[in-house]
């Protein structure tokens, strides 16, 4: 018996090894979010779902904005299943951001359903969705290998995606699809199923004061360390309608909240025709650079002024 454990103790620690030897060599493709628990603490970052995930990318930051802030930036966005503004997510990015820091630059993106209290979520009895998935069952998020995230959060990992490579994560922290389609067919199907994806949330969810309150104090830590920007990123008219059927006056909320954090407020679902998505919702790369670079002249613009 002592031997039988003895060998199951060796052949878990083997395949425990290598297991974290794929996830430190190719985790940007085995897994979306290990790296992001896996990386050093950071001194500017993009916070959000998977809109600022795929649409807002560092290495343009680092192009235009070096001289004015500590960067280089790294994208800390998730997806929507996994995050929303709450004590969870502000507590992950304590843990992720330098403390010494103080000229850093974060950007925060911001849309009705990011801010939304969904149907699994019960606050009265202290229940909060995101506490089940990364980083919200997280508490750390600087460590490598993250033996934490290994045994946490393992459905992740799919690694036949390193023989696909449809996808990447960089080591910046974002997401690069390799593979859309483009046959406008199969993109027409994708656009109609975001509709009636967004447009079952509006059915489940509602506002919430609580994640709106929730970004504010986010907010508020984070100009402790530096600038904060909000940005509304573009959509196609349809979701955009979707959104502004579900909450009339997110904008007059989010403007408010800006205003009184005295923080920098971006809309840009008012210019979404200039930055098409291919879904809808997602930018590709090349919007995605359009895009990042629209938002760091907008930054640089406010700062002047």
């Amino acid at each position: 018996m002592k031997k039988f454990l003895v060998r199951l103790l060796v052949f878990s620690i083997l395949i425990s090894s290598i297991i974290l030897f794929l996830l430190h060599r190719y985790g940007g493709y085995v897994d979306y979010f290990y790296n992001k628990c896996a990386s050093p603490r950071q001194s500017a970052i993009i916070i959000g779902d998977s809109r600022s995930f795929q649409g807002l990318q560092p290495s343009v930051f680092n192009d235009n904005l070096s001289k004015d802030f500590d960067l280089p930036m790294y994208n800390f966005s998730f997806t929507l299943a996994q995050v929303s503004y709450g004590e969870s997510l502000l507590n992950g990015i304590k843990a992720k951001i330098n403390a010494k820091t103080k000229n850093g630059l974060f950007v925060l993106s911001v849309h009705p359903y990011i801010l939304s209290q969904r149907d699994k979520d019960d606050f009265e009895k202290g229940i909060y969705f995101e506490e089940s998935f990364p980083p919200g069952n997280m508490k750390y998020l600087a460590m490598n290998p993250n033996i934490e995230y290994f045994f946490k959060n393992y459905d992740y990992f799919h690694f036949k995606a390193v023989i696909r490579k449809n996808s990447i994560v960089h080591n910046d922290g974002w997401l690069e699809e390799y593979n859309l389609p483009k046959d406008t067919a199969t993109l027409s199907e994708w656009k109609k199923n975001q509709i009636k994806l967004y447009g079952g949330f509006k059915s489940k969810w509602k506002k919430s004061n609580y994640r709106i309150e929730q970004l504010s104090q986010t907010i508020k830590f984070l100009k402790n360390h530096g600038t904060v920007v909000l940005v509304r990123m573009p959509s196609s008219d349809k979701i955009v309608a979707i959104e502004k059927e579900y909450w009339q006056d997110f904008n007059s909320d989010i403007t408010k909240v800006a205003s009184e954090n005295k923080v920098q407020y971006m809309d840009f679902t008012k210019n979404s025709s200039e930055y098409k998505t291919y879904d809808g919702v997602h930018l590709d790369k090349v919007g995605g650079q359009k895009f990042t670079k629209a938002v760091c002249d907008s930054i640089l613009k406010f700062k002047k002024n």
